[in-house]
């Protein structure tokens, strides 16, 4: 077959071989890669992936963006890179929360503030960081969003409160301090239980002299 160089169709091959590099199943490896980068703390290699097309707020199968990711792995330097790089810290997973939730939830302190700094939320409505701080006892943590005009009775879909959450968690130093902060124990969640009755039901006895003590004072 003799066909004539000139007449060869070199634009249309050009554009077919930089169609099949950046195809979907290329895109896919490279934020395969992107995450395993991040799960695995390596930012280095986290900013190359980026380099070459790595979506900065992308969910992984589970539903998590990298940054929720980096909140997960309490790696605050990868949180670092990808808030510098663009990432949006208020994106919520299929289960309603952001970074600066899970952040919380790790009591990773200095990890919250920088999400703040960037714009991550602690204010919204429903499930928030200081409930999710409270669960586990974190005290700079909920020290850190109280500091920061996080609302100390915020409710949850349910009606739980950052009191109730360290109730049930058993966490006494958490009680008393947002018992110091002015947490109100009185409230009651749909079930129409208030903090004391948490207490009780899970005999947290340290928890509930120390609730019971509150009521007697005022």
């Amino acid at each position: 077959m003799n066909v004539k160089l000139a007449s060869f169709p070199w634009a249309a091959l050009v554009i077919a071989l930089v169609s099949s590099f950046y195809s979907p199943g290329m895109q896919a490896g490279v934020q395969e890669n992107f995450f395993w980068a991040i799960e695995k703390g390596n930012t280095t290699q986290a900013a190359e992936w980026l380099k070459k097309g790595a979506s900065i707020d992308a969910p992984n199968a589970e539903g998590y963006t990298p940054l929720m990711v980096a909140a997960q792995t309490s790696n605050l330097n990868m949180a670092q890179l990808l808030v510098e790089a663009g990432a949006n810290p208020n994106i919520r997973n299929r289960y309603g929360e952001t970074a600066i939730m899970l952040a919380s939830y790790h009591g990773q302190t200095d990890m919250v503030q920088l999400l703040h700094v960037k714009g991550a939320d602690i204010h919204h409505d429903g499930w928030n960081p200081l409930l999710y701080a409270a669960f586990n006892g974190h005290l700079d943590t909920i020290r850190w969003l109280l500091d920061s005009k996080a609302n100390i009775n915020a409710l949850s879909d349910n009606g739980t409160t950052p009191l109730m959450m360290a109730v049930r968690g058993n966490h006494r130093d958490a009680v008393a301090l947002l018992l110091s902060k002015g947490a109100d124990p009185t409230i009651k969640n749909e079930q129409g239980e208030n903090a004391l009755i948490w207490a009780e039901k899970r005999d947290h006895q340290s928890i509930v002299k120390l609730l019971k003590s509150q009521s007697q004072s005022k």
